[in-house]
């Protein structure tokens, strides 16, 4: 019904209403006065944020890549993503999406803003978001700005991918903290050194190896799952690690639906090569890793059954 998407794509209206000049948008939206508005600034692509600027690109490309609104809303994200929050670690040079947060500083300026040099696992998605994004762009994919999405997603990819690399047990912890002091560029934070099972870094490599077809995110995804089979696997299903570099304290008695719903479903797709799905033409992921028929697509669909019907042909 079309009630159902008008109410849905009111509250991206409202957000492109009250977005800020730098195009980023805080995690909380408060409701109590006669508009909506800004509720904290806090900024981040991890928790509380990422589906925003996840769903801001594939509205566009299920819709056809007409609504023009939602690519521009995308556009202004990354370019502010870009020139705020992109940052480089030390030594390697790793590329990370910090965070923003409130200046607790002695000698802080009133209502100024200090990163946050983290990177939560959720946002890991974006190196799948922005290589979608460059290879879709209105500009050209050979385009100044394409080209820079491309890198900033490949590289974002290596970072995730070094994140689990670098841990005892081959996987990741679900937050790490960039050190401009440490000599491995980052640290696992204690308050979540566990490995959930989560399918971001997986989703960024299917996608980038999709558009790519760079043999490499198929290797780094081979390692991750040999990893998951190694330390998380049990008779019954898989389990969570409480610290990713305890691998030997075993799996929990514990897995998160969305190891079988992306997780298992980005692995399958990134080793298959024979799957029909084609995200720059016919499909879309929404957030929860189900493939969805872009509107021109079904459209083209019902018009050639619509034909079979009027011939009376065995289409």
């Amino acid at each position: 019904k079309t009630e159902y998407a008008e109410k849905a794509e009111r509250v991206f209206e409202l957000m492109k209403e009250i977005e800020l000049s730098h195009g980023l948008y805080p995690v909380f939206v408060a409701n109590t006065k006669e508009r909506p508005f800004f509720a904290t600034n806090i900024i981040s692509f991890g928790s509380f944020a990422d589906s925003i600027y996840e769903y801001m690109l594939k509205i566009w490309l299920q819709g056809g890549k007409v609504e023009n609104m939602y690519r521009e809303m995308w556009d202004r994200s990354v370019q502010g993503m870009h020139d705020h929050l992109l940052l480089k670690s030390t030594p390697s040079g790793l590329r990370y999406i910090a965070g923003l947060k409130p200046n607790t500083a002695q000698d802080k300026k009133e209502n100024t803003l200090a990163y946050d040099r983290s990177m939560d696992h959720l946002a890991c998605f974006m190196g799948g978001a922005l290589a979608l994004g460059a290879y879709t762009d209105p500009k050209g994919f050979d385009s100044f700005r394409a080209q820079r999405d491309l890198q900033t997603a490949k590289a974002l990819a290596y970072t995730c991918y070094q994140m689990y690399a670098r841990s005892k047990s081959g996987l990741s912890s679900d937050n790490i903290k960039f050190d401009r002091k440490h000599e491995n560029d980052f640290r696992i934070t204690s308050d979540r050194p566990y490995y959930i099972l989560r399918p971001e870094t997986v989703e960024t490599l299917y996608i980038l190896h999709h558009l790519t077809k760079d043999p490499i995110y198929r290797e780094w995804g081979w390692e991750i799952f040999q990893s998951i089979e190694c330390f998380c696997r049990t008779d019954a299903a898989y389990g969570s690690l409480a610290d990713v570099n305890l691998p030997g304290d075993g799996p929990e008695d514990r897995m998160e639906s969305f190891f079988l719903a992306e997780t298992l479903k980005y692995f399958y797709l990134l080793f298959n090569p024979d799957n029909e799905l084609d995200l720059l033409n016919k499909h879309v992921f929404n957030t929860e890793a189900h493939p969805i028929r872009t509107f021109p697509d079904l459209e083209k669909q019902q018009n050639d059954r619509r034909q079979c019907t009027n011939t009376q042909s065995n289409c």
